[in-house]
């Protein structure tokens, strides 16, 4: 997982591509809590905030090409 300041330096590529990777891991984690699979569910609450602070940096303005 990067920091919002590591983040904020990648092209919007690189973006979208750490974007679809940290989703995925979401739905693996959210699918192993509710079946039982992991005791874990406090990641789910991390894996959340970092996919909706990527989505914020894609929204903003000035996000490089």
């Amino acid at each position: 997982m990067f920091t919002v300041e590591e983040l904020r330096k990648l092209d919007t590529s690189k973006l979208r591509e750490e974007l679809k990777k940290a989703e995925k891991e979401l739905f693996k984690i959210r699918f192993e809590v509710t079946s039982g699979q992991s005791k874990a569910s406090h990641t789910v609450r991390e894996k959340k905030i970092y996919v909706a602070q990527m989505k914020t940096i894609m929204s903003e303005p000035n996000q490089k090409d």
